[in-house]
């Protein structure tokens, strides 16, 4: 799967999903990803203004998804109907 799709699933994963660590969305998107790779998406979602409150912690990486991201990833959600 190519980069570009994993964070596209991601970011899906994001918007379907309330206070759940990205590392359990990855999972449960079937995602194959290290935590690094999961820090880059991040990094690119949140360049992008898809996300913010980035926090990390023990138990995993959290997020919020901004308005921007919901569109986003509700475009991508239909378009895959």
């Amino acid at each position: 799967m190519s980069k570009e799709l994993k964070t596209i699933k991601l970011l899906a994963g994001i918007c379907l999903s309330n206070n759940i660590s990205l590392q359990t969305i990855v999972r449960q998107m079937g995602i194959q990803a290290s935590t690094f790779e999961i820090e880059e998406m991040v990094e690119q979602l949140f360049a992008q203004g898809y996300i913010s409150n980035i926090e990390k912690s023990p138990k995993g990486v959290f997020c919020s998804i901004t308005s921007t991201g919901t569109e986003r990833a509700q475009e991508l959600l239909e378009s895959a109907i």
